[in-house]
Order: C-alpha cells, then sequence, then structure tokens
C-alpha cells in the first residue's frame, strides 16, 4: 500500500513537472491570465517572478522524489548530494518567486496570505534542511526535507483540487480561496505522520538496554 501510494505520488510529481516545458513552449494558460488584471499584465517584474517559479518550482517536483530513496542516499552519495544540491537552489527560488507572486493571487486577501504563508514556510524548512545536514544533524535533515518536499507538492495537489473544486461549486474565485490553504495543509500534516512513523521505527529497531539488579554482597 505504501509503495503504490509513493508511486502514485511520483507519477503525479513527473506529470506536473512537465508543465514548465509546457508553458515555455505554449505560454501561460489563457484561462489563469484572464483573472489578472491589464496592469499586472503589463508588469515585466511580475512575468519574470512568475516564469522562475514556474521553471523552478518544476525541477525542484522533478528531482525532490529522487532524495528518497534510500539505494541512492547508501550506495551513491555524491549523487545524492548534487541532486540535492540542485533541489535546494530550485526549491528556495521557487520560495522567493512565490512569495512575490502570492501578492497578486486571484481570491483576494485570504487566498494571498495562504500562497505568502507556505511560500515562507517552503523556504524556512528547505533552508534549515541544509543547514541541518551541514551541521551532520541527519534525522532533523530528513524530516525537514520531508517537510520541504511536501510543500514542494503543493503544485499537484493544487492542479488536482481544481479540476475536483468544480463537482461543488461554479465559483472559481470562492474555490481558488480555499485551495490556496487546502493545496498545502494536508501535506504538511501527512509529512508531519510520515516523521512521527519514522521516529516510532527508528525507535522500535534501537537496541534496547537491559539492567541487572545485584543484591548486595552477592
Amino acid at each position: 500500500m505504501k509503495k503504490a501510494l509513493w508511486m502514485g505520488i511520483v507519477v503525479l510529481a513527473l506529470l506536473v513537472g512537465y508543465i514548465p516545458i509546457h508553458y515555455l513552449i505554449n505560454g501561460v494558460s489563457q484561462g489563469y491570465l484572464e483573472l489578472k488584471s491589464n496592469e499586472l499584465l503589463r508588469n515585466q517584474l511580475w512575468w519574470s517572478f512568475l516564469y522562475t517559479h514556474i521553471v523552478s518550482g518544476g525541477i525542484a517536483i522533478l528531482i525532490g522524489w529522487v532524495q528518497f530513496s534510500k539505494s541512492l542516499q547508501q550506495k551513491r552519495l555524491h549523487w545524492h548530494r548534487n541532486i540535492g544540491k540542485l533541489y535546494l537552489l530550485t526549491a528556495l527560488f521557487c520560495a522567493i518567486s512565490g512569495f512575490f507572486i502570492g501578492f497578486y493571487a486571484t481570491g483576494g486577501w485570504v487566498a494571498k496570505l495562504g500562497f505568502i504563508v507556505v511560500s515562507c514556510i517552503y523556504f524556512y524548512t528547505t533552508l534549515q534542511g541544509y543547514l541541518a545536514v551541514r551541521k551532520k544533524q541527519i534525522t532533523r535533515h530528513q524530516q525537514l526535507m520531508t517537510y520541504s518536499y511536501a510543500l514542494c507538492l503543493s503544485a499537484v495537489s493544487l492542479r488536482l483540487a481544481v479540476p475536483f473544486s468544480y463537482l461543488f461549486t461554479d465559483d472559481y474565485v470562492f474555490s481558488y480561496t480555499i485551495i490556496a490553504w487546502a493545496a498545502w495543509i494536508p501535506n504538511l500534516l501527512i509529512a508531519y505522520w510520515v516523521n512521527k512513523n519514522n521516529e516510532a521505527k527508528t525507535a522500535s529497531q534501537s537496541p534496547k538496554k537491559t539492567y541487572h539488579l545485584t543484591s548486595k554482597g552477592a
């Protein structure tokens, strides 16, 4: 069950990771742009951050899942480190650009705040995960990067949630406001469960200390 779920995540990550290529070839979808003001569409800085977010996020999604491979970590550590450096850069760029374009999100300040908050947490967990491994804090590194990639996958959650929301309402702006939070909070909760589950598994596999009581004069 766990393996099937992970394979599903990998497939979705690969599909969503293709989006940057599609956007670079065909441009950003017209439906997305129709909800933006003409003034914003003339803002070259916004366009720069938007494409930075799309490309860096796509790369981070495409390569992030590889980092959780035990085989790669144990047998190809240099690959794990090099891919990790690329993930670090793309994730940080994605978070910074996401923070900027979050101020222009559709759905008012509730939606804007959702995207701004997730960008801040994404940046924090990614940077702290890197700093942890620099300090040889491997367990903390693994936990933080689990949170980081869970937030990275919020792009996948968002693209699944948008069409699903049409089953409940035709009001795109209203549903997008909810999705601005719903696309990443469940991901964080799942990451928390994964980390706690790994902690419990590690604790159960650790050798238990045994104590021998001896009486006086023995």
